[in-house]
């Protein structure tokens, strides 16, 4: 990355690397060290490095360390349970509802760079080749965003919103997971609604589950169709 903090982010979902590679260095005139690529799986896990930023230092006996050593293992193995279990199957479910677009989420290419050297004209040319190319683009700059093309806002928006609804049915479904399991311990079975006594109760959680999901699939979709009405606009002129 650049010396000077970054005053604006571009988010790629979709597309490998090289191919994203070739649109920025041509249009962006950005070098490799303004941008990178990662899976959505080990940027959840980047952030989460927050939890140890210290801990190994703090930990001054052998008992702290073990207990430290034990803790990561915990996230790391919980981590990777959610990312086989929730993670992989909420997103080929939404696959089924997007026509596949989900699996554009799993992998994303982010952008960062001094707003001041981006040209705002070719900075609407690259988000339009990216769109048309079937991917989803946001682009974020307080400092620029009134200079932003029509285009530009709009595809911001249809990604913001197709995104939102992933990470909408992502979150839902891990919290339902944990309910299950925590309710799987307090009443020794799973909250599936067919208990005779609390049958009716667990039906209502189930719906409750079921609706946000649902709304997370909505959002989805209102970003996939959005994107493809840009797509039309940016062939049409």
């Amino acid at each position: 990355m650049s010396e000077t903090e970054p005053t604006m982010e571009i988010s790629v979902y979709g597309g490998k690397r090289d191919d994203v590679k070739e649109s920025i260095e041509r249009n962006l005139e950005l070098t490799d060290e303004s941008y990178y690529q990662t899976w959505l799986s080990i940027n959840v896990m980047k952030q989460l490095t927050f939890l140890f930023e210290g801990g190994v230092e703090s930990s001054g006996g052998i008992v702290e360390m073990i207990v430290m050593f034990v803790f990561v293992a915990l996230i790391l193995a919980a981590f990777a349970f959610w990312q086989v279990v929730v993670f992989m199957i909420v997103i080929l479910v939404l696959a089924l509802f997007s026509g596949g677009a989900s699996f554009k989420f799993i992998r994303g290419t982010f952008i960062e760079a001094d707003h001041t050297k981006i040209d705002l004209a070719k900075l609407d040319s690259f988000v339009r080749e990216e769109v048309q190319k079937g991917r989803f683009v946001k682009v974020k700059s307080p400092a620029a965003e009134e200079g932003f093309s029509d285009f530009i806002k709009k595809s911001t928006r249809a990604t913001k919103m197709f995104r939102n609804g992933i990470k909408l049915s992502l979150a839902i479904s891990t919290i339902f997971l944990i309910v299950e399991v925590v309710y799987r311990f307090w009443q020794g079975h799973w909250l599936s609604g067919l208990d005779p006594v609390t049958g009716t109760m667990e039906l209502y959680v189930l719906i409750g589950f079921g609706l946000i999901f649902l709304i997370g699939i909505i959002a989805m979709d209102i970003g996939v169709v959005m994107r493809r009405r840009l797509v039309k606009q940016a062939s049409s002129t």
